[in-house]
């Protein structure tokens, strides 16, 4: 197939079309992203506004490894990706064989590398609701079913999280009406239900296995090793600290984690159970919280960059 240039609009987007997959280039995309260094930590700043000029910004997840990964469901159902180090350039692609009608405009999915999870809710049988969970390879374009459930719901966007082999999700149970908290070891296809949990908890999950997340104005631990739920409580510990919702937490590394709450991040040792450091003056606006495997912490601002 012979290759196209295509200008779209004044954004100057180059569309390379190599048979159903092709690149995007974005000349000034790197500017979506703001890096600052406070003392031992480096924050990097990605302004969602920015980036919604060029693919919808409701569906987006960002990996570990700083791949992003966005959907857009206009005209054709298309996936971009790109990774945090090079917004400039995007690749295009679609999966073939996804099961989901094209009706459905949203759902669930997770990135790591070259693997994205996806969540499929069949309704079509409303007295047998299965929920099934792909695996999909970039590289060889490989769609397999990993996890088949029933009469349980996926999550929206922002309850999933991933780090290597473990999926970390939440699930709503139709015959009980529970919200169901469960990690996944991708590898194994094991799956453990951790507790049943409040609302819509902001989580993650490290290389191990262990699971952060929030129940109600508490911060919860998940030890994987020893199966136990250790409340952070911050009001007995630290009352001098204000910690009050809406909280964002994340894995910075196998023990450390951040905690954000009333513009500051709270750094928090979970081997000591001792807080490390308090990083002030973080924007109120925040959507998103990313540990990155390269030690950084990324924040999603939804908003302009500005000056």
């Amino acid at each position: 197939m012979k290759k196209k240039n295509v200008l779209v609009s004044i954004v100057l987007m180059i569309f390379i079309s190599v048979f159903a997959d092709y690149n995007i280039l974005i000349p000034s995309a790197n500017n979506i992203v703001k890096t600052i260094k406070i003392e031992n930590y480096k924050l990097k700043y990605i302004y969602l506004f920015e980036l919604g000029n060029y693919f919808k910004i409701d569906n987006l997840k960002i990996g570990k490894d700083g791949t992003i990964l966005a959907f857009d469901n206009t005209g054709k159902r298309k996936f971009y990706i790109a990774n945090l180090n090079n917004l400039n350039k995007w690749k295009a692609f679609e999966i073939e064989d996804l099961p989901i009608p094209s009706y459905i405009p949203n759902f669930p999915f997770a990135i790591n590398n070259d693997s994205i999870i996806v969540f499929y809710n069949n309704y079509e049988n409303k007295e047998k609701i299965e929920l099934k969970i792909f695996n999909y390879m970039i590289s060889d374009k490989k769609l397999n079913l990993i996890k088949t459930y029933l009469n349980l719901s996926s999550p929206n966007l922002y309850n999933i999280n991933r780090s290597n082999n473990f999926l970390v999700y939440v699930l709503e149970n139709k015959n009980t009406s529970n919200v169901e908290l469960h990690i996944l070891d991708i590898k194994s296809k094991k799956d453990t239900l951790i507790k049943n949990v409040i609302g819509n908890p902001k989580l993650d999950v490290n290389t191990k296995g262990d699971v952060i997340f929030t129940e109600g104005i508490y911060i919860e631990y998940y030890n994987s090793k020893d199966k136990t739920i250790k409340k952070i409580e911050f009001d007995k510990l630290y009352p001098e600290i204000i910690m009050n919702e809406p909280y964002f937490v994340t894995f910075l590394n196998e023990k450390d984690i951040a905690i954000y709450s009333n513009e500051k991040l709270v750094i928090f040792d979970i081997e000591k159970w001792n807080i490390k450091d308090v990083i002030y003056d973080i924007p109120e606006n925040i959507v998103g919280l990313t540990g990155l495997n390269d030690g950084s912490i990324l924040v999603n601002i939804y908003d302009y960059k500005g000056e």
